[in-house]
């Protein structure tokens, strides 16, 4: 049966465990104690160690453990040689283990010879002695003599005996009060006292004369030198003779006498010492390493020495400065010497030395100042370039920066200084003379000053306003300062007509920082974020300016027809020209320019074309860059292609955070003011390893200050009192050119169908026949795959390429998205999509259990970034304050509908302004729609408001419309 474990077992079973346990616990402590204290299979035993007529000690081996046999085939082991190693090392593990192998294997390395029975002989020296001794610690080691056990003492050491006095002295051992063993070997001594051996140290006695005589010369560097000394390591005993010596040390007295004439220091030393006086080169003809003794002539017990280390400070005084021979004094006349004995050298002369100064030398004077840059501007009349001059005040004089910089030595500090006469300026290097070297990284020498390319003024401004170095500006100058504070532009300029109602202020301020741009011949970035109407100010300011030359639109090809359409909502006669097509078509179409005010583009298109652009001498008035992060890639070739259009002005769009990449934005200003960061190579070495490698928050700084006046970026938190709480953009976009003939393919099938259906059964009858026609058409918009399904895969979608660039855009920007599609089929080949891209998402439709955890998770974790819901599924009922941006993929004439799913971001608890975008694919249903619409409003808002079918407003006619080619 099993053991029962579920009750304690009870009277006197628990006392017998008890006990039983205990004295289990006794029995493994003993093993244990015997395993560490190791108890030996041998008994030891030595003699010799008291007997002085034996030559060697004889260590005697007995055991109980071992047969007699087994005995002297050890000890013979232990005595064999080395070629015998392995039958020696197998028989030693065979009976022995731990302390007592080890030092059995220590024993067969000493010099030894087999003795009689089971003994060995071991020469007396020092080695085999320790080894004694050392076996008394681990083991019993028996005296042979009287049977008592060895204990190792200390090492004794023997005093000497000097007798006689200083014309001659004997060394004598001390006589002990033990006995003295002395074995083979001069280092082999030791005692024996009360059973414990004690080694002696004789400390090379015999190397010591018995006997010596000290010549009166050396007298006092025995006394006060050797036999210190000597005290130091031995245990002497005096006789009465050499003892009560006294040594009075003599220090000298030293003047000093400085002097300045004819740019050198001179000095004049003089040192007296015992009655004796040594002037100048004297000084160096004395030993500073020998001491000198003499003794009082009255007092022989009264000695005097030499002070020499105050005697070696003079010495090593000169010696330390650099001071050089004369005849009548020494010299320093390096200036750097100078300036390091006036600062260092006075500061180090001893207290107790007299010193005089002359009124030459006071004149001297060094310190520290720091530089006073002031820079001024020429009145050149550079177009690409400004020369300008940098000068500095010192010592009442005015010099040009390379005048100054041919007066600059270096000090044994590596401090930089200029001398003036009398006087050592040490220049201290602050933070305007950084800026300075900061801007003279770009600049060119020229025979009186600097000359930098134009582009820098802005740049060298804000520098030296953060510095607060002082600035002469030229007649440009002055009026840019007038113009700029900081880096916000003050002077507001006209507005056009159409736009002065409807720019907002922060719109106004970014036209006028263009337009300030614009008359310097300055390159920028207008880097706002999404939805804050960049499109709409840089088409302010080419309405301003109306410039001879078209301008040039460059942007990626899904937001071309973007630009056109906004050029037209705000400024109807502003002529705009998609450059797009066949190459036969472009070719036609770049004849035509000069009739346009704006051209618009793909980067795609003029990259191939930009040769052709170039061949016929075609110059834009401005080359603007939507989404210019297109180009963040030098080494390609659209970045390159780009770089060559010919334009009087270039400007750039982006709402991406350019400080998240280095690399890109040194790109985007290569396309903008060639050469103002360096070319690549230059910019790699000093901006971008040391930012992306090294993490130089110095250098990061250095690359803020200099492209700071070329970028205007404004978050929408920063604008967010001018802005509406809902801002909605309609997003056209183009087909492919199969989901276009798709289309066309599908709207031929179904208008054909639709009409013959509403001749057979009337309008009314047929709305749910027009409802699936259109549905179908819309399908198409989105996706060919949609209404063909496996054969509409092979088709590439505009609409998808369009949602995917407003993502991206969107996404860098730190925006959180929204993504609506009244079809699931769209939203899961858009899921396909950010999966490809590896975008952060959740999804969404009628068949998503646990919605709230979706949206909590939406709302909660910062990692997701987008949030993909069927239009049916989510448009009401969700709380999705987390999103500030909602992209509507397939809107349609129900806009009850839409805003609804829009409140589910714009709804009470969203701190941020809601951006609205509706992709509306060009020349289709869903742009003829959002026009009924807008003809229609009125009538559209009253079936809302009634809650009733918004296709209830549409007639047959509208429905035609719709249809039309």
């Amino acid at each position: 049966s099993e053991p029962d474990f579920s009750k304690k077992k009870a009277g006197p079973d628990i006392v017998k465990q008890r006990l039983a346990d205990r004295s289990f616990k006794n029995l493994k402590e003993i093993a244990k104690n015997y395993d560490e204290n190791e108890i030996p299979k041998l008994r030891y035993s030595v003699k010799g160690l008291l007997n002085t007529n034996l030559v060697n000690f004889k260590l005697i081996f007995d055991s109980d453990y071992l047969s007699q046999r087994e005995l002297e085939e050890v000890v013979n082991s232990i005595n064999e040689d080395g070629s015998y190693a392995y039958y020696k090392e197998s028989l030693l593990h065979k009976y022995f283990y731990g302390k007592e192998l080890k030092l059995l294997e220590d024993l067969s390395d000493l010099l030894k010879s087999k003795g009689r029975g089971s003994s060995l002989l071991l020469s007396k020296n020092e080695k085999n002695l320790d080894f004694l001794l050392n076996l008394s610690q681990i083991f019993k080691l028996q005296l042979e003599e009287n049977g008592s056990y060895v204990k190792k003492g200390k090492t004794l050491r023997p005093e000497l005996k000097l007798e006689g006095d200083l014309n001659g002295i004997e060394i004598t051992l001390k006589e002990e009060d033990y006995p003295i063993y002395q074995g083979g070997e001069k280092d082999c001594r030791w005692t024996v006292i009360e059973n414990t051996v004690h080694k002696i140290d004789f400390y090379d006695f015999d190397k010591l004369p018995t006997s010596f005589m000290i010549p009166e010369q050396h007298q006092g560097e025995f006394l006060f030198e050797i036999l210190p000394t000597l005290e130091k390591n031995l245990k002497l005993e005096r006789s009465a003779e050499l003892e009560g010596f006294e040594l009075i040390k003599e220090s000298p007295s030293i003047d000093l006498n400085l002097d300045y004439r004819q740019q050198k220091i001179s000095c004049q030393l003089e040192v007296e010492f015992a009655g004796e006086t040594y002037s100048n080169t004297e000084l160096l003809g004395l030993d500073t390493e020998q001491n000198i003794y003499k003794r009082d002539s009255e007092n022989p017990k009264l000695w005097y020495g030499r002070d020499n280390k105050a005697l070696a400070e003079v010495i090593n005084f000169l010696e330390d400065y650099n001071f050089k021979v004369k005849p009548e004094h020494f010299i320093i006349k390096d200036n750097n010497e100078i300036q390091e004995f006036i600062t260092d050298g006075m500061t180090h002369i001893p207290e107790d030395w007299n010193v005089e100064r002359s009124e030459s030398f006071d004149q001297i004077e060094i310190k520290e100042v720091k530089l006073e840059p002031i820079i001024e501007i020429d009145d050149s009349e550079g177009i690409n370039w400004f020369d300008f001059s940098i000068s500095y005040n010192l010592g009442g004089k005015t010099y040009s920066r390379q005048e100054l910089q041919q007066l600059i030595s270096y000090n044994k500090k590596g401090e930089a200084y200029v001398k003036l006469e009398n006087h050592y300026y040490i220049l201290e290097s602050g933070a305007q003379e950084e800026k300075i070297e900061q801007m003279l990284k770009d600049a060119e020498a020229q025979a009186e000053g600097y000359r930098a390319p134009y582009h820098n003024l802005l740049y060298y401004k804000n520098l030296v306003e953060k510095s607060g170095i002082n600035f002469r500006g030229n007649k440009v100058f002055n009026e840019l300062e007038a113009e700029i504070s900081g880096l916000n532009v003050v002077k507001e300029r006209e507005i056009p007509v159409e736009v002065k109602g409807k720019l907002r202020d922060y719109q106004k301020n970014g036209y006028n920082w263009l337009r300030f741009l614009h008359k310097y011949r300055f390159g920028g970035i207008l880097a706002d974020d999404m939805g804050l109407g960049k499109t709409l100010q840089m088409l302010t300011l080419l309405k301003s300016l109306e410039p001879e030359k078209a301008a040039l639109v460059l942007c990626p090809r899904t937001l071309i027809y973007n630009w056109q359409e906004e050029a037209a909502k705000f400024f109807d006669d502003l002529k705009t020209l998609v450059y797009y097509g066949t190459p036969a078509e472009r070719e036609a179409m770049r004849g035509d320019f000069n009739q346009y005010d704006l051209i618009i583009s793909s980067y795609s298109t003029i990259a191939r074309d930009v040769e052709d652009l170039n061949a016929e001498n075609i110059i834009f008035s401005f080359a603007i860059l939507d989404e210019a992060q297109h180009i963040k890639n030098h080494r390609t070739k659209r970045a390159k292609a780009v770089k060559n259009i010919q334009a009087e002005t270039r400007l750039a769009l982006t709402g991406t955070p350019l400080e998240n990449s280095v690399e890109e934005l040194w790109s985007i200003f290569d396309f903008l003011m060639p050469g103002y960061l360096g070319n690549y190579s230059y910019f790699k070495q000093n901006f971008l390893n040391p930012i992306n490698k090294n993490n130089e928050q110095e250098k990061m700084r250095e690359l803020k200050e200099r492209v700071a006046p070329f970028i205007l970026r404004r978050r929408k938190g920063d604008v967010l009192k001018e802005l509406p709480e809902k801002i909605v953009n309609i997003h056209p976009v183009s087909m492919t050119q199969l989901q276009e003939d798709s289309y066309q393919a599908v709207l031929e099938e179904v208008r054909g169908e639709l009409e013959q259906t509403v001749e057979d059964q009337g309008f009314n009858r047929s709305r749910i026949n027009v409802l699936a026609a259109l549905t179908k058409l819309r399908q198409i918009c989105n996706h060919p795959s949609l209404v063909l399904g496996e054969e509409g895969r092979a088709h590439n979608s505009g609409k998808l390429e369009a949602l995917r660039e407003l993502i991206s855009d969107a996404l860098s920007g730190g925006h959180k998205i929204i993504v609506f599609s009244q079809f699931v089929k769209m939203l899961k080949l858009i899921r396909a999509d950010f999966e490809q891209q590896g975008i952060n998402y959740l999804y969404l439709d009628g068949s998503t259990r646990k919605r709230m955890e979706k949206v909590r998770e939406f709302n909660s974790n910062p990692e997701v970034e987008v949030f993909l819901i069927s239009l049916k599924a989510g448009g009401v009922g969700l709380n999705l304050t987390a999103a500030d941006m909602v992209v509507h993929v397939d809107p349609w004439w129900n806009p009850m509908v839409e805003r609804q799913a829009t409140d589910r971001a714009h709804r009470l608890g969203q701190e941020n302004r809601v951006m609205v975008y509706k992709l509306i694919t060009r020349g289709t249903v869903e742009e003829k729609m959002l026009k009924l619409q807008q003809r229609k409003q009125n009538l559209f808002d009253n079936i809302i408001e009634n809650n009733v079918n918004p296709i209830k407003a549409i007639s047959w006619e509208d429905i035609q419309d719709l249809l039309s080619y």
